[in-house]
């Protein structure tokens, strides 16, 4: 018996890219739209190779993005509902 080898794909569709990369299909859509992620073909099919896939994974910057500074002494949390405590004009 011969050993099943496994073949990485050669293309995606849009909804395999997505799983592909953990990105939404619209993040994929988009990308394609801008052109910055090039399309292939076949009859009605969109296929998007895979070595494209990865050059574009490849040129996305690359770190994460960093939080918002965090300012000393400010509170956090929800914030206090005001209360005004103004006279009515006399009235008891």
């Amino acid at each position: 018996m011969k050993p099943t080898q496994y073949l990485p794909p050669l293309s995606y569709s849009l909804t395999g890219a997505a799983a592909a990369t953990s990105l939404s299909e619209s993040t994929i859509d988009a990308a394609i739209r801008a052109g910055v992620l090039p399309v292939r073909s076949f009859g009605n099919r969109t296929l998007i190779l895979a070595r494209d896939l990865e050059r574009w994974l490849n040129s996305l910057p690359t770190g994460r993005p960093t939080a918002p500074v965090q300012l000393e002494g400010r509170r956090t949390g929800r914030p206090r509902k005001v209360i005004s405590c103004a006279s009515s004009g006399g009235q008891s």
